[in-house]
């Protein structure tokens, strides 16, 4: 096929099958429930990190089904956007399977990860779905940029520009789009992921600025939204990037226990998702940002065995490079986030994951996440190199008995400036000795934390 297929989109956008969008969810909802009898997905709580080859692959076919069946919906056409399976093949397996992101000494290669193999993931990070004042944004980005295990840079929103709150479409949302807290996180050449304060397509354009906002070597979020639509609005941002040479993301957020039922049904949508924003955004990398609809977090069990099947499905049948949002209940200051996102880092690794996080709080609280968690993904994510999915299994049911039992009582923790230094932007001995406690328990359950980022960093 030709290599630019937005003229393709379009068509199809214009010309596919016309379906109300809740007919489609109906059908979709019907379609994947088939799909997961079918093939025969089976989640077992017990086995948050399955190491069964042959429901990965299984797995895999039925999200290739899925959007073959039922393509994407463009909510603005309200038409569904159809590739033959031989066409959704062929583009997968052209797919990039290797980047280098960020310029400089300052840039990195993500790339496709195998299952229970060496190649490190890249640790991407920031305020990741987690709301953050105006005054506290710049210091909380510091905090994840000066951490050295720490590859990527999520840049994350504040809802106010000098004081007042930034409205989509008006003129704030330009200006607030180009604040220069960004720029100013440290590591220059850093790759950045997105500017989420503005929402609409001419904002995120507009942030798009060497001097002020991102750069051509940065990247922005192409969304879609639950489950498996797109829309002109979101296809024109692709179509944007793509011209002038900006990396796109893809960005999902299926919802466990929503269109996709429950953990088997929802990875199943998962994997058509990926294959949505391979072919429709032609996306970089792509960012899974699944949730439970009860508690807000993927460090559930559900949550983490569909981390561990989608990239297992992912890593097996594609060349694309894939990440895992590890979006959390519980906020900085609290023991708890830090099992939360050691689960996360153990399950994704040894499954063919790259890591970002944390989501803190289920987004609930603002300035509640800090660098320090996201340097503890990183050390444990480079401790799992190498590990077998048996040896990652057991150690997360080891993880979920210290913070599964807190999800209808969450411990938020605490903002920013009660866990760190505002002026010389460290963590306050408090949370320091919170971390030091969490690693040391780690460490006794076998993982090498201090030598798994060294054999990375080092060779």
């Amino acid at each position: 096929m030709q290599s630019n297929l937005m003229p393709t989109v379009v068509k199809r956008s214009e010309n596919g099958p016309f379906m109300k969008e809740p007919d489609f969810e109906r059908a979709l909802s019907k379609r994947t429930a088939e799909l997961v009898k079918q093939y025969g997905l089976k989640f077992n709580p017990q086995t948050p990190v399955p190491s069964d080859d042959d429901m990965a692959d299984r797995l895999y076919m039925a999200g290739v089904d899925l959007f073959v069946d039922l393509g994407a919906y463009n909510q603005t056409t309200e038409r569904r956007i159809l590739f033959s399976r031989s066409e959704v093949e062929e583009l997968v397996g052209k797919a990039r399977h290797r980047l280098v992101l960020g310029v400089g000494k300052d840039a990195v290669i993500m790339q496709h990860r195998e299952v229970e193999g060496y190649t490190p993931a890249v640790v991407l990070s920031g305020p990741t779905g987690t709301p953050c004042s105006e005054k506290y944004h710049p210091l909380i980005l510091m905090s994840c940029a000066q951490e050295p295990l720490v590859d990527m840079l999520g840049a994350g929103s504040v809802s106010t520009y000098m004081g007042n709150q930034i409205i989509p479409g008006t003129p704030l949302e330009i200006l607030g789009a180009r604040r220069d807290a960004v720029r100013k996180a440290g590591r220059p050449g850093m790759h950045i992921s997105d500017v989420a304060v503005p929402l609409t397509c001419q904002g995120k354009m507009a942030a798009v600025d060497p001097e002020y906002g991102l750069r051509t070597s940065d990247a922005f979020l192409v969304s879609q939204m639950v489950e498996m639509k797109t829309s002109y609005d979101q296809l024109s941002r692709a179509a944007y990037l793509q011209g002038i040479g900006m990396h796109v993301v893809d960005l999902m957020t299926p919802l466990i226990g929503g269109l996709g039922g429950g953990a088997e049904g929802t990875a199943v949508v998962t994997i058509a998702c990926h294959i949505l924003g391979t072919i429709l955004y032609d996306a970089s990398y792509h960012m899974m940002s699944h949730t439970h609809m009860r508690w807000v977090n993927n460090t559930d069990r559900m949550g983490l065995w569909m981390q561990s099947t989608v990239g297992q499905a992912l890593s097996r049948n594609t060349p694309i490079p894939a990440l895992n949002d590890i979006y959390c209940v519980s906020g900085a200051g609290a023991e708890e986030l830090l099992w939360e996102v050691a689960a996360g880092a153990v399950a994704g690794t040894p499954s063919g994951m790259n890591m970002q996080g944390a989501g803190c709080t289920g987004g609930f609280k603002t300035d509640h996440t800090t660098g320090l968690e996201a340097r503890f993904i990183a050390e444990v994510s480079h401790a799992c190199l190498g590990m077998t999915r048996q040896n990652a299994n057991e150690l997360v049911l080891e993880l979920l008995s210290h913070y599964e039992k807190t999800f209808n009582e969450p411990n938020r923790g605490m903002p920013f400036p009660e866990v760190y230094d505002e002026n010389t932007v460290e963590p306050k001995e408090m949370w320091l000795e919170k971390y030091y406690k969490v690693r040391e328990a780690v460490i006794k359950m076998g993982l090498d934390l201090d030598g798994g980022w060294r054999k990375v960093r080092h060779g």
